[in-house]
């Protein structure tokens, strides 16, 4: 390249021409022209010096350039290197995460499984333990014949054949709770010839059951029955809704109340 600046400075520098002078010797035009080919040598030694800089300017950037994507590649690896370890290591924790979630849970279903089964089989020995206690009374009237009643009257059954827990109080014709629980209450009624009764068992002046019954031909006997959850001190009894006759006959028409306790 250098060779051919060195041509166009001498095809742009001006030739020397004859001097027009005649006293102007040939020795003085040599030397001018001496002089014109130093100064364009000189000139073109400069040229030579700022390009051979240039070029070294140029190959020291061109280092530098590389040595920083070399830099920069070595970044890029290590940075690579570095995501996948921390991809490896996020991926092993997930892993053990889900691991640990799925033992704990395994453990956790384990526990539940062997504290019901305990709970089971101590509510089945709590069950074993509890003995419904014996309550149960039966009462009926007290008188052959026949028994008038008005309305809202309670209907004392007086004779007492059973009873257990001594809840029935043959005076009143209320049965006392003495032990909270499920019971079932019985009426047995007879009503004489031609006349009617109509009887409810009654929980704390609450209905339980009611019935209606008459016969113009003969006496006849009927019964009802009620379920009731009675808590401790509640009473039940029985009591005629309006005026009637009830019959009772010794050998074989009873009129009765009875009552027990099914569950507590």
């Amino acid at each position: 390249m250098w060779r051919w600046l060195v041509l166009m400075v001498l095809l742009g520098t001006p030739l020397a021409a004859e001097p027009s002078c005649p006293v102007c010797s040939k020795y003085d035009y040599e030397v001018s022209l001496l002089e014109r080919v130093l100064s364009n040598e000189l000139a073109l030694k400069n040229t030579l010096d700022k390009i051979s800089e240039t070029h070294a300017k140029v190959e020291d950037t061109l280092k530098a350039i590389q040595g920083e994507n070399v830099k920069l590649n070595h970044a890029m690896t290590a940075l690579e290197i570095k995501k996948k370890e921390m991809d490896e290591r996020l991926n092993n924790s997930i892993n053990s995460g889900i691991t640990n979630v799925s033992e704990t849970i395994s453990e956790m279903k384990t526990n539940v499984q062997v504290l019901v089964a305990k709970t089971e089989k101590e509510l089945e020995a709590m069950k074993e333990q509890i003995v419904v206690p014996l309550v149960i009374f039966h009462a009926r009237l007290n008188v052959d014949g026949k028994h008038t009643f008005t309305g809202n009257q309670a209907v004392v059954f007086k004779t007492v054949l059973v009873n257990e827990g001594r809840g029935y109080d043959p005076a009143t014709g209320h049965f006392t709770a003495s032990v909270a629980g499920v019971y079932m209450f019985t009426v047995q009624y007879c009503t004489y010839t031609a006349s009617y009764a109509y009887l409810e068992i009654t929980h704390e002046r609450k209905p339980l059951q009611r019935s209606y019954h008459y016969d113009k031909d003969s006496a006849a006997c009927v019964s009802m029955q009620a379920f009731a959850q009675v808590a401790m001190g509640e009473k039940v009894w029985v009591r005629s809704l309006s005026s009637g006759d009830l019959y009772h006959h010794g050998d074989n028409m009873w009129s009765s109340f009875a009552g027990f306790l099914v569950h507590l």
